[in-house]
């Protein structure tokens, strides 16, 4: 006897995917048994119906199937669901997560987890602080798969590809174990079509059934105005190629440090040594910033470790024509041998601030 999905899960023969998603994740939250302890069989026994019933309307092609014939293909000929047949346990997984304080669904469905192949190059590109300080260009090399272009990427002569013999063209294996309702099914990703549920009927006699090729290509980048450390620039479609799929390329900018100066956000800091009648007296300074020059103004009466600012000399915000400013920090200058001239005009000078401390705590 042929079951009607549409009235198991309450919705019309003309409801759209997102209305049975919804109606599904509605009962499933209601009928799960771990939800119904006192009535636990019959809830097992709803809630297995109702996923079949989802595996069937939330798959097109199924529910094409279903529509035209009434019943379905759960792979090898068989009609009847079991649960390795299901294959939409993160549509609800989610509910029972929330619910049972998110480890319902690992327990119930054992760790489900569907695996492919990481695509993805990530290359890291020493970089100085003047490459972030006015912005630059760098040439990169670099190794990766590219899709061979004589199967266009199927890894088949011709093109010609046949359904998969070990996951019978579901791109995925599974694993079951433990007994009845409650067991743990682990579904990854098939390792002999790499999860694309066929296989090349006779190997490209070019890239050897692998569809893509190995090859080295240089890379113009682009280094931007205030880069911060770690910056991941993404270039699609330059990473790894396989069976018809690419991923990306992520340039990582490790920016290097150098002696005597440093940064923090859009600031620039930098040390500034100077004597102590210009410290006293007031003086400017030309200072170098990488190739620009900057005065620096020293007022009088500057003290050792202050900082003195040079607004808008630092490094550009990355995101706008915002600058930081250049922070010098003063560091006074003693010099280990005077003039016998300069040891007096000293020793005046300390004479005249003793005359001074001593008259002012009369």
């Amino acid at each position: 006897m042929n079951k009607d999905y549409y009235a198991i899960l309450g919705v019309d023969k003309k409801a759209s995917q997102e209305d049975i998603k919804k109606s599904f994740r509605q009962l499933a939250r209601k009928y799960h048994p771990d939800a119904n302890p006192t009535d636990k069989k019959q809830a097992e026994e709803k809630f297995k119906e109702i996923s079949e019933a989802y595996e069937v309307l939330s798959d097109p092609e199924k529910r094409s199937v279903y529509d035209r014939t009434g019943s379905v293909d759960f792979g090898s000929g068989r009609t009847d669901f079991n649960w390795q047949d299901f294959t939409h346990y993160s549509d609800f997984q989610d509910i029972f997560d929330r619910i049972f304080g998110g480890n319902f669904g690992d327990s119930f469905f054992g760790g489900f987890r569907n695996q492919g192949p990481d695509l993805d190059l990530a290359v890291r590109v020493k970089v100085s602080l003047e490459d972030i300080y006015y912005g630059s260009t760098k040439n990169i090399k670099f190794r990766h798969n590219t899709r061979c272009e004589a199967c266009e990427g199927t890894g088949a002569q011709g093109g010609v590809q046949t359904r998969c013999p070990t996951c019978n063209g579901t791109g995925q294996e599974r694993v079951v174990q433990g007994q009845g309702f409650f067991r743990m099914v682990t579904v990854t990703t098939c390792r002999k079509c790499n999860g694309r549920g066929q296989i090349p009927r006779e190997p490209c006699s070019v890239c050897k059934g692998y569809g893509s090729l190995a090859k080295t290509e240089i890379l113009e980048l682009s280094v931007p105005k205030g880069a911060p450390n770690n910056l991941k620039i993404r270039y699609k479609g330059k990473g790894q190629s396989q069976n018809g799929r690419t991923g990306d390329l992520f340039v990582i900018l490790n920016v290097t440090e150098e002696p005597g100066i440093a940064r923090s956000g859009d600031d620039l800091y930098i040390e500034q040594e100077i004597s102590f009648p210009e410290a006293a007296l007031g003086t400017e300074r030309e200072i170098q910033i990488f190739r620009d020059k900057y005065v620096l103004k020293i007022p009088s009466g500057t003290q050792p470790g202050e900082i003195i600012k040079i607004k808008g000399a630092g490094f550009y915000h990355m995101n706008s024509n915002n600058r930081g400013d250049v922070n010098a920090m003063i560091k006074l200058y003693v010099p280990k041998k005077l003039s016998s001239r300069q040891k007096e005009i000293l020793e005046e000078f300390m004479g005249q601030g003793d005359r001074k401390r001593s008259w002012m705590h009369r």
